[in-house]
């Protein structure tokens, strides 16, 4: 019997605090494990050597951080499959494809837990050592698999081994989709028993709703392609999002004979939104229900929507209200204002990059449109994209494929398109701003989002619920009151920068207020055409104080004649006619509507 001792596993530890550099190699040393230590990123690379078997970074160094620290080891071929864990608070994604991209093999949060550490620890440590076995006797395996068959079956014993307890979940699906293996984290997470779960498909687990929006994307893993994507699942229940990588299973001879997944729960490193677009059927004013109605129509497609209307109105609230109400609510939400891209920027934040494609590319990056898989994507503003950017975009839409910045390999992904603007793009057509056959491809379900000043009667609702997430922001105990007349007032004003204005106007009131009741004292409203709402009959006084008619009347009036002349000018018409008042030409038909206005034959 060999009676030679097992070497003790040696861990680098970098981390500038001393009181952290004191806890996690005491950690580990009470596990066993012999460390050394480095306060910053400059002495981690001076220390390490061919002794080390893994390393345990902070992310927030002074100098170089965590990040840069793993990719500067990755890039040394003598330590390209050490086991790197990163501790840190990684509360958001962005975070963790940082670490993924720098080449980080897991993670683990700070305050440190005791047990995550070691179990995250052993299991770098033993999928490193079921790796370097592996390499160590593939040939030999192939060549002499006879000879060879203790080999395989410690082989397999080891990575039963981690499979079982790896706190990720981790399954295997047949080409047929059905569960081969489940590990028993995947067991607790589901709440079912093996049986339950080995030879049956999602339909069969979860239901139609799930299967069918992951079995396209499976049947892509089976034509080779390597997917991430991040999962809202309700289960027994219980609300948790997973984020989930899938890759093919290759046999010995190349064939992909199935697909091998590793689930994480990231519940409790997201905050679920808690914007209100559940309480949108309490909505009862006749555009917004309008509105609604042909927003739940479009979401029963997996269509593109084009949605239409002025700054502040809410677009990217019907947008999300689309995705919760499609068969993708299950995957990611993303919004990006292309507005405030830089166009230097612009391709690399939708479509990605790969390392070295410019000067501080030093990372491979994944764009919006692939982080979106399975999901919704909202190109807000969307008329501000350049040229060359309209052009990819186009290409995109049509083949749903695309190559990040500075890379070859043509990526498949399936996510869905969702486009808003404040512009008149068909004006833009005309004079050459906006391509007329990308126009002609995001045209294909257009829907109007009203103003605030067309869905007054949605007030009291509204202002209720931005006073609920306000007083959250705030840290208030309770909301305070609204005042009758104050009420009256903003239901009654014109609102030129609609529901965000709203929100401003709401935020500086409880500001004011000190948590007492809001009054007109509290609320500023900006005058429109120098007069002054009267809040005590609704009617509106000129600054001598002549009574001029309510506001409804006046505002109608107004709205009559900038309609009339502008339809004069372009001598009938509509499109024109909307450029020159600064609105799109679904906006001028809705307002023609609604005052009986035909245009001039």
């Amino acid at each position: 019997m060999d009676s030679t001792p097992i070497p003790q596993k040696r861990i680098l530890v970098v981390d500038d605090e001393p009181r952290n550099i004191a806890l996690l190699t005491g950690l580990l040393e009470s596990f066993g494990y012999d460390f050394v230590t480095a306060s910053n990123a400059y002495e981690a690379l001076e220390k390490i050597d061919s002794s080390i078997d893994a390393a345990l970074l902070d992310v927030l160094m002074p100098g170089m951080n965590g990040f840069e620290l793993c990719g500067r080891i990755r890039q040394d071929p003598n330590y390209h499959d050490l086991p790197i864990v990163m501790a840190t608070v990684l509360d958001s994604k962005e975070d963790r494809i940082k670490a993924v991209e720098a080449g980080a093999n897991d993670f683990v949060s700070k305050p440190v837990d005791r047990i995550e550490l070691r179990v995250r620890m052993a299991s770098v440590l033993r999928i490193k050592e079921a790796q370097d076995h592996i390499k160590r006797h593939a040939n030999e395996l192939e060549v002499f698999v006879e000879k060879r068959t203790a080999e395989l079956r410690r082989s397999e014993e080891l990575f039963r081994t981690v499979f079982e307890a790896a706190g990720d979940c981790i399954f295997v699906k047949d080409t047929s989709f059905r569960y081969s293996h489940v590990n028993p984290a995947m067991l607790r997470l589901m709440n079912l028993p093996a049986e339950s779960v080995l030879g049956r498909n999602d339909s069969e687990i979860f239901g139609k709703g799930l299967s069918e929006s992951t079995k396209a994307q499976e049947a892509r893993v089976l034509r080779g392609q390597v997917l991430e994507s991040e999962h809202t699942v309700s289960w027994l229940g219980i609300k948790r999002i997973l984020s989930l990588i899938r890759f093919p299973l290759n046999n010995g001879v190349g064939q992909i004979v199935g697909i091998c997944g590793i689930a994480r729960d990231v519940t409790d490193l997201r905050r679920l939104s808690n914007e209100p677009y559940s309480v949108a059927s309490r909505y009862v004013s006749e555009a917004m229900r309008k509105t609604l109605e042909e927003t739940r129509l479009a979401a029963k497609a997996d269509s593109i929507v084009l949605l239409l209307g002025e700054n502040g109105s809410g677009k990217d609230y019907i947008a999300r209200y689309l995705h919760d109400n499609s068969l993708r609510s299950t995957g990611s939400f993303f919004n990006i204002n292309c507005a405030a891209l830089s166009a230097e920027l612009a391709e690399s934040e939708l479509f990605g990059h790969e390392s070295g494609a410019f000067t501080g590319a030093r990372t491979r990056k994944r764009g919006l449109v692939e982080l979106a898989e399975g999901g919704t994507l909202l190109l807000n503003e969307v008329g501000e994209l350049t040229p060359q950017l309209q052009a990819k975009l186009l290409t995109f839409l049509d083949s749903k494929s695309f190559t990040r910045v500075g890379g070859e390999k043509m990526l498949t992904v399936d996510v869905r398109i969702v486009a808003a603007t404040n512009r008149d793009l068909y004006a833009d057509v005309a004079t050459g701003k906006f391509r007329r056959d990308l126009f002609y491809r995001l045209n294909v379900f257009t829907i109007q989002v009203p103003p605030l000043r067309d869905r007054t009667g949605d007030m009291p609702i509204l202002v209720n619920d931005l006073l609920v997430q306000l007083a959250e922001k705030m840290g208030l105990a309770r909301i305070p009151p609204i005042d009758p007349d104050v009420m009256q007032d903003l239901e009654t004003y014109y609102w030129p920068g609609n529901v965000r204005e709203l929100r401003n106007i709401l935020e500086r009131a409880l500001i004011l207020s000190g948590g007492d009741p809001i009054t007109n004292r509290h609320v500023s409203l900006i005058d429109s055409q120098h007069h002054i709402p009267d809040s005590h009959n609704g009617t509106l006084v000129s600054p001598d104080n002549q009574t001029i008619g309510s506001m409804p009347e006046v505002l109608e009036h107004i709205k009559r004649e900038l309609i009339e002349k502008a339809l004069l000018q372009s001598r009938g018409s509509v499109t024109v006619a909307a450029s020159n008042l600064g609105i799109t030409r679904e906006s001028l038909k809705h307002h023609m509507r609604s005052l009986g206005i035909k245009p001039e034959k």
